[in-house]
């Protein structure tokens, strides 16, 4: 059969199969006649759905038609097939009503999710517990705002999402976009400086905290860097390795660090295993500070033999004394019926820094009250009837008095190495104008000790502790002097022959700089490290050996002063809070979160 069959060679001459015929896409569209036999329709305009009015089913876009919403209508509820439009009309109107007051309530606006983020800022810089938001915050706002706006402004601030996980997810959303900003001012810095410490928070984990200072916007600028959990050991390698990584995450590197400021602490300051020694293996030039406030606290802990022996029966006093819950009331009353400034008396702590001058302070306004207590109560210390030991006291409480000031004077923000040496300087020579002035046998620096009967003996003993101060000072401060700096005070006002340890380059930048009266009016006008900063395009070379010397910490206070925001917000009752660093970090830093921006890239939800 095969030789009867014609085969074409032509392709377009083979048959294809039928093509299947395709079903339109139509999209029945919603009458208004709809209506009289019970249905809405819900949907976008393209593509409606028939709603039943009644029981609120939605049909699919074809059922659209009136011979299937009725069937369905007749069907399920045939008891109101002889309702007229009207009676539709409302229900109509009843549903919209409600569903847009449901929507009303449910939904959040955007100033709503703003105030949220407000309140949970608040609760995170006064370091309380997330709870704090609605059991007391939002209560205290709906009853300010009932009172004088009325009970609609009242349902308005109910809306505001505060609730413990919402004030907690809010906080961690400020601390990334805060950390996300200060990391890059950081990288766009030429230059930063660090500031770390190490301690023991209520649950026993070693927390570390670094602060950097960094330059931008034309000045000079510190701020929170991060916190950290030392999972085991606290060694110098162990807190090299948790910086370095940081560092690393942060894009920021070694050769940009030129100054790291730490406490004393061998894991810190260790020649072979300490921070310091792998610090110097990534960059040697780095300069590395002890915190002048604890060098500071080591050159007071000497005393001479016999003021030793004082302070330590100071000390056995005031416990004696507050023992008792018993016994501080009776001296509360009698220091009440006396007509005291005070009426407690202070616990002396040995870690603190200013204690051992407040504690003698008071202990020595409040020596008449002391007196008449312990006579009531019998006690045997014979040495407060000693006119000599407490002149001894009295000096004790002068001297100390002016070591705190000294301490509290390098306490705060924008402390550099140059304004805490001047400091340091300035009471070296205090020491030396007082060690003359007593040994003329006048005490005026010493008013208190002033005022009591000072024998030869006592005189000897205050020299002789004036000498010890001095020579602890020459121990802890060895090279105090910085006259080679003078330069950045006041580069106008120095000679560049006598300026010391500068490169040509940065020699030849101070002539032309020195010369140029238009900075020499703006250097009026600023403070020195704006003045280093703006000068910086000009004169590149000797700004930046400027910045050099400004950058660096001088004390470790930023730390303490984040170790005891630790303390507040890691208390007994919140040992396990996990979100130490992202608390610290919206409580410490300078820099505000963009919540504007943090709204606009977020949904506003409800609070849960």
């Amino acid at each position: 059969m095969d030789k009867f069959i014609i085969r074409s060679t032509d392709s377009t001459l083979v048959s294809e199969p039928p093509k299947k015929k395709t079903k339109l896409n139509i999209r029945r569209q919603y009458h208004e006649d709809y209506l009289n036999i019970g249905f809405s329709w819900s949907g976008n305009v393209d593509d409606p759905r028939p709603w039943c009015l009644v029981c609120g089913e939605k049909l699919s876009n074809e059922s659209m038609v009136p011979s299937k919403l009725k069937r369905h209508f007749s069907t399920k509820h045939s008891h109101l097939v002889d309702k007229n439009a009207s009676y539709f009309q409302r229900l109509l109107k009843s549903e919209t009503q409600q569903s847009a007051k449901m929507t009303k309530i449910v939904t959040i606006s955007d100033t709503t999710q703003e105030a949220s983020y407000l309140v949970a800022e608040l609760v995170a810089k006064q370091m309380k517990p997330h709870t704090i938001a609605e059991k007391l915050i939002l209560p205290a706002c709906r009853e300010i705002v009932k009172v004088l706006f009325g009970e609609e402004a009242e349902k308005e601030v109910l809306k505001i999402p505060v609730s413990d996980n919402t004030v907690s997810r809010r906080i961690e959303h400020m601390s990334e976009d805060i950390e996300e900003q200060v990391l890059r001012q950081s990288r766009d810095s030429p230059l930063f400086a660090l500031q770390l410490d190490e301690s023991t928070d209520i649950s026993g984990q070693a927390q570390l905290l670094i602060f950097i200072r960094i330059v931008s916007n034309g000045d000079i600028i510190e701020n929170f860097l991060c916190c950290k959990t030392l999972s085991e050991t606290t060694k110098g390698e162990d807190i090299f390795e948790i910086v370095d990584n940081y560092l690393k995450f942060a894009n920021l590197p070694w050769g940009k660090c030129i100054g790291v400021c730490t406490d004393g602490a061998p894991a810190m300051t260790g020649s072979v295993k300490g921070f310091t020694s792998f610090a110097k293996k990534k960059n040697e030039n780095i300069i590395f500070t002890h915190c002048f406030l604890h060098r500071e606290a080591l050159m007071t802990k000497t005393l001479v033999g016999d003021l030793r022996e004082v302070l330590d029966q100071v000390v056995k006093v005031i416990n004696f004394i507050k023992s008792s819950s018993l016994k501080s009331r009776l001296f509360e009353k009698i220091c009440d019926g006396m007509d005291s400034d005070n009426s407690k008396l202070l616990f002396h702590s040995a870690i603190r820094w200013l204690s051992r001058g407040r504690v003698l302070s008071r202990f020595y306004d409040l020596s008449e009250e002391i007196i008449v207590f312990l006579t009531m109560e019998e006690s045997k210390y014979e040495f407060l009837g000693d006119d000599q030991w407490w002149t001894k006291v009295s000096f004790l409480t002068d001297i100390f008095e002016h070591l705190n000031k000294l301490n509290t004077s390098m306490q705060g923000r924008n402390e550099n190495i140059l304004t805490s040496t001047d400091k340091m300087m300035a009471f070296n020579e205090k020491l030396t104008l007082w060690k003359t002035q007593v040994d003329q046998k006048k005490l005026t620096m010493f008013p208190r000790t002033a005022e009591r009967d000072v024998d030869a003996s006592l005189v000897s003993l205050i020299s002789e502790s004036i000498m010890l101060l001095k020579d602890k000072m020459m121990k802890y401060f060895p090279s105090i002097n910085v006259e080679d700096y003078d330069w950045v005070r006041n580069p106008f006002s120095v000679s560049v022959n006598e300026v010391i340890g500068l490169t040509f380059v940065e020699e030849d930048n101070l002539i032309s700089l020195k010369n140029d009266r238009t900075l020499k009016l703006k250097f009026k006008e600023m403070t020195v490290n704006k003045f280093w900063i703006y000068a910086q395009v000009e004169f590149p070379e000797i700004s930046i050996k400027a910045i050099t010397i400004l950058l660096p910490f001088s004390t470790s206070y930023l730390c303490e002063q984040g170790f005891s925001a630790v303390t507040t917000i890691k208390s007994k009752k919140r040992e396990r809070l996990q979100s130490v660093e992202e608390e610290l970090r919206v409580a410490l830093s300078t820099v505000r979160p963009r919540i504007k921006h943090l709204c606009s890239t977020r949904q506003a939800q409800i609070s849960h």
